[in-house]
């Protein structure tokens, strides 16, 4: 059974497949394409907008966990001025020699300020003490000196013999540190 078309449906049908042909044309060429550009357009926007956002939040991360570790690092600092100070401060370190001398039953005979000495990062401060006590006070002083917060160091240590009640008059030199940043 096949079917006879004439002249003229013949022409109908290829008129019709040519319309539908050129209305895919349109479609495809006017709408899908620049739709499809436009789509991809924006997907690789939103992508590089989710790249933004996840570094964004990488160094919100990271800032949070800067601040702590300058924080941290800015109490170090305050620590290590307690045992380095910037600053001479005589009047501090008279005070702290002092409070130990009393705490340990000791009496400072002489508190002399001595000459300086420049090293690379910090410069000594020397201090001639007297102090005058028992055996075991002036010995339980000078470990309190040393457990100081400060940095102190006790050098040149002169134990002389008791007198007739025990007590002896010692003389050293007290030197403390200042940081020269």
């Amino acid at each position: 059974m096949a079917m006879q078309l004439s002249k003229q449906q013949q022409q109908y049908v290829a008129a019709g497949a040519f319309m539908f042909a050129a209305l895919g044309f349109v479609y495809v060429k006017f709408f899908w394409l620049p739709i499809a550009a436009a789509k991809a357009e924006a997907t690789q926007k939103i992508e590089e907008i989710e790249a933004k956002i996840v570094k964004a939040k990488q160094q919100a991360a990271r800032l949070e966990r800067l601040q702590a570790e300058i924080a941290s690092l800015n109490e170090r600092a305050v620590e290590a001025e307690k045992r380095l100070p910037k600053t001479k401060s005589v009047p501090d370190i008279l005070l702290a020699i002092s409070a130990l001398a009393q705490k340990n039953r000791v009496v400072i005979q002489s508190f002399t300020p001595g000459p300086t000495k420049n090293q690379q990062y910090f410069v000594e401060l020397a201090y001639p003490l007297s102090i005058r006590g028992s055996y075991h006070n002036i010995g339980r002083f000078l470990a309190a000196v040393a457990l100081e917060e400060r940095i102190f160091n006790v050098t040149n240590v002169n134990y002389p013999s008791a007198d007739a009640l025990g007590d002896m008059t010692v003389t050293f030199t007290l030197i403390s540190y200042q940081y020269k940043g």
